[in-house]
């Protein structure tokens, strides 16, 4: 099926203005040269390389009543022509974890991740095959994106060039998304748009049509923290009231939807309940989980001079190769000096010099001190992906994230070639109600860097936005939770339960009701 392709321009080029020509006076050619200083945006840096993980959702990997689960498949799936469960040869092309810059990776409890494949897309990193209320935490990353970013302006334009398929129950139920495209505006909005095509099914299964590509949202960003080595960021849910959300439940303190006209098309291919709280209790099921940005930011131009090597004399010139006197002259070939002179032949100096051929030394840059943030959001779920981001520590060296004050793992990261990284972690659902510390330790235990959290009886994480590195309790009974390496480490998401509507037999019927058409 023809898709309609989005995307942004090649990096902008940096020109420079060149000097002007050369006049008599010296003042002229200063002011020239001053016309062609600076590039149009130096603060500006193109990038080559950015990455994008992102889970969509908890039920968007989950375990289903038919079919066996909901899954995600790296590239654009083919036409099955039926509404039915996926088979090894149908569609075609149908399932993979890889494809051009796109891969699916499932996390493993105590750390790295395995390969999916049609035959294990329905179980854990670990082999567990999930069922109604668990989830694979299938994480789908898109590589090679191109673009530019201003830390400075808090500005981000980025493109992706692939695509990935969410299927539903099985199969039953698929759509795809095509070359992603990041905006970040200076005010901190953006959005994430892609191109998206599909399929619908009739309520009897007895039809299955194409529909037409079209570009949508797939998430609105609020308060997006641009740095020169990525964002992470949740996507906006709390409070989105799409006009065709005509089930959305607010009986949940969390209730929200996925931007309006990405429900608008899952109207179309009889997923749109899945995407908004229809239910009391499925807001942790349904709401979009972090998207983590990595990226290297090229270096900035440098600045042509601003001022010439040379400048025409501002004063009438004495006799060719006779510099004019500017003070009566003493004796001559003796100076007459300024002050009391030193040994004959030795000039007074003015400084202390260094060593012989020693430039003065000048300062360095500043290393930013240790810092660690979630991003903006400060209040989560147990259970969810809290993004985490530090900057100012060592580079490429290993850190654990561990949850106190009884330590559980919660992760390990290698931090860049800046000494940052970003990453997502997960508050295990049985953290007991109170006050925790999130601990970034060194191989020694040391914690570096830390926030406090509060665990409410509701289930509901407060997170702190001010460092707070002090002394952590450490110990060595450790529980090793999920585990994310690199410095553009994949989201863990833990194996919470995710609310599905139906039970049972009544779920797969009351859901081929619904497909495509809503009574």
């Amino acid at each position: 099926m023809e898709t309609t392709r989005m995307h942004l321009s090649s990096p902008r080029a940096r020109r420079l203005a060149a000097g002007a020509t050369a006049v008599a006076v010296g003042a002229t050619i200063a002011a020239a040269a001053a016309l062609g200083a600076a590039p149009a945006n130096a603060a500006s840096a193109d990038v080559t390389d950015a990455s994008l993980s992102w889970s969509l959702s908890n039920e968007a990997n989950a375990g289903a009543y038919f079919g066996g689960c909901n899954f995600l498949s790296a590239g654009v799936a083919g036409n099955s022509g039926a509404s039915a469960p996926w088979t090894a040869t149908n569609p075609s092309p149908g399932y993979a974890a890889s494809a051009g810059n796109v891969s699916i990776a499932y996390p493993k409890a105590a750390g790295g991740t395995s390969t999916p494949t049609f035959a294990t897309k329905c179980q854990t990193g670990d082999g567990a095959t999930v069922r109604p209320g668990t989830t694979t935490a299938g994480v789908l990353t898109l590589a090679a994106g191109t673009g530019t970013v201003d830390a400075a302006a808090g500005t981000a334009d980025i493109a992706w060039d692939g695509g990935f398929t969410v299927a539903f129950y099985g199969g039953l139920t698929y759509w795809s998304a095509e070359d992603p495209e990041l905006h970040v505006a200076a005010d901190g909005t953006g959005e994430l748009t892609a191109t998206v095509s599909g399929y619908a099914a009739s309520r009897d299964g007895g039809s299955w049509a194409p529909l037409t590509p079209r570009t949508v949202h797939l998430a609105t960003l609020t308060d997006v923290d641009v740095t020169s080595s990525g964002i992470t960021v949740s996507p906006d849910w709390q409070g989105v009231e799409p006009a065709s959300a005509t089930s959305l439940n607010k009986t949940n303190a969390d209730w929200g939807s996925w931007p309006a006209d990405f429900v608008d098309f899952q109207n179309e291919t009889g997923q749109s309940s899945y995407w908004y709280t229809s239910g009391a209790n499925d807001a942790a099921a349904k709401k979009p989980q972090p998207i983590s940005i990595a990226y290297t930011a090229a270096e900035a131009p440098t600045p042509e001079p601003t001022t010439p090597v040379t400048t025409e004399p501002t004063t009438e010139p004495s006799e060719p190769g006779t510099p004019e006197p500017t003070t009566e002259p003493s004796e001559p070939g003796t100076p007459e000096p300024t002050t009391e002179p030193s040994e004959p032949g030795t000039p007074e100096p003015t400084t202390v010099p260094s060593e012989p051929g020693t430039p003065e030394p000048t300062t360095g840059p500043t290393t930013p001190a240790p810092s660690l943030s979630t991003g903006g959001t400060t209040t989560f779920t147990v259970g969810d992906s809290v993004p985490l981001r530090a900057e100012g520590l060592p580079a490429a060296t290993e850190y654990s994230i561990v949850l106190h004050s009884d330590p559980v793992v919660l992760g390990k990261v290698n931090t860049d070639a800046d000494g940052a990284f970003a990453t997502s972690v997960a508050i295990p659902a049985d953290t007991p109600a109170g006050a925790h510390t999130i601990a970034v330790e060194s191989s020694d235990g040391t914690a570096v860097v830390s926030l406090a959290v509060t665990v409410t009886a509701d289930g509901t994480v407060v997170v702190d936005p001010v460092d707070t590195t002090t002394a952590v309790t450490t110990g060595a009974a450790v529980n090793t939770g999920g585990t994310v390496s690199g410095t553009s480490a994949l989201p863990w998401i833990g194996l919470s339960a995710v609310g599905v509507v139906a039970l049972g037999s009544v779920a797969f019927i009351a859901y081929r009701r619904r497909v495509t058409q809503q009574d």
